[in-house]
């Protein structure tokens, strides 16, 4: 099918060129309203869709933002995603989704990418603690928001949950119910602010009430099976903590598979809800972040700065919510 040119929009309706561009930037000026509703006619009429780029070119916007998440494959990554992608869409935006698969290096490229592609901001979910890694997107002048994770020293706004006052609350709740010994199972934890945070809660409050804390750091998935197996073999009553959803999910996966029984046997609870834990077993007690809403918040704050310009470092809460249910 042949591309509908703006020309032949403009000698369709009777109307200049320019008068046309002027239209689709809603630039009005003294447009009659019937000039208007002829054009908007011709447009729907000859199904004309301007061209992106020659829109960018014109006005200096390439209407791009890019995100970056750590591991595209965890489902907090796919409900950020989606919005990001909300409040984008309904501002005229469009994002480059990249994966950087927990690896720094790869992430590094990834945004050299996004900055050659002449994005206008980055949402960025940072896989190294250090501030020093993303020096390069400020000298390119172009905002950077993080989600989910901090860099030190803080330099950047960024949108995370409530994670020591979530954790803290459950974990003395749990605590109250007799439990001896509290292992927490994260993904490496080293450089991952979110995880270290998470980790020396649970550990200050455990220590606090006297019992033993055991961190578990698996790198690969098969490797929880045989730490479980190990950390299980002691007859203390223990409290598995999961850093994250898919800590939980895989721990969750080989205690049914074992047959063991929550909560008699383990007690198991962690981030993050997703809707699922409340079918496993007797229902797991977890953290629920509302990464969808992180998302949303996230983009609308990176659209604010676009506008405004402002460099105020800003630090949003999108408050986590406990459900309660019977696996502690």
């Amino acid at each position: 099918m042949k591309k509908i040119t703006i020309k032949e929009v403009a000698e369709e309706a009777g109307v200049s060129k320019t008068t046309i561009s002027r239209f689709l930037n809603n630039n009005y000026g003294n447009m009659s309203k019937e000039t208007k509703e002829r054009i908007a006619e011709v447009i729907e009429r000859l199904n004309y869709r301007p061209s992106k780029q020659a829109q960018a070119l014109k006005s200096k916007h390439s209407y791009l933002i890019g995100v970056v998440v750590a591991d595209i494959s965890n489902m907090y990554s796919s409900l950020l995603l989606k919005g990001i992608g909300e409040v984008l869409e309904k501002s005229g935006y469009q994002m480059i989704i990249m994966d950087a698969a927990n690896s720094i290096t790869q992430e590094k490229e990834l945004l050299e990418k996004l900055l050659d592609q002449s994005v206008e901001g980055i949402i960025l979910q940072p896989s190294s603690r250090q501030t020093s890694n993303y020096q390069f997107i400020s000298e390119r002048n172009i905002p950077l928001l993080l989600v989910d994770r901090q860099t030190d020293p803080e330099q950047w706004s960024s949108v995370l949950t409530n994670n020591r006052d979530a954790t803290q609350e459950i974990l003395k709740k749990a605590l109250a119910k007799g439990y001896e010994k509290v292992v927490v199972v994260s993904e490496p934890i080293k450089d991952v602010s979110t995880r270290e945070l998470r980790f020396e809660t649970v550990d200050s409050v455990v220590k606090k009430a006297d019992k033993k804390c055991q961190l578990i750091e698996i790198d690969q998935e098969e490797q929880i099976h045989a730490a479980l197996a190990s950390v299980l073999e002691e007859k203390s009553r223990t409290l598995l903590f999961a850093s994250n959803g898919r800590m939980l999910m895989e721990a969750l996966s080989w205690l049914i598979h074992q047959g063991i029984a929550i909560p008699n046997e383990v007690g198991v609870t962690g981030f993050d809800d997703w809707n699922l834990t409340e079918l496993v077993g007797p229902g797991i007690t977890s953290i629920e972040q509302p990464s969808k809403k992180i998302g949303e918040v996230a983009a609308e704050q990176l659209l604010q700065k676009l506008v405004t310009k402002t460099t105020e470092v800003q630090k949003i809460i999108v408050p986590s919510t406990i459900r309660w249910r019977k696996s502690v």
